[in-house]
């Protein structure tokens, strides 16, 4: 009776979550798997920054054309 009541909710569930598959992801109109436009134009450079007492810090700035 227990592996009866097991395999019943291992079904339930099956049959609830399946509807989450069967979209596929080009029916999503604002999902788009081009680059930002702008993202050949900027990129990262690390800086070394020193401090009053001496240690150096190393900063990422971003840099756009």
């Amino acid at each position: 009776m227990k592996n009866l009541l097991l395999a019943a909710a291992a079904a339930t569930m099956v049959i609830a979550v399946s509807p989450a598959f069967a979209a596929s992801p080009t029916d999503d109109a604002e999902w788009d798997r081009t680059p930002y436009p702008s993202a050949g134009s900027c990129h990262f450079v690390r800086e070394a920054v020193g401090t009053q007492n001496g240690h150096v810090i190393y900063q990422t700035v971003q840099v756009c054309n």
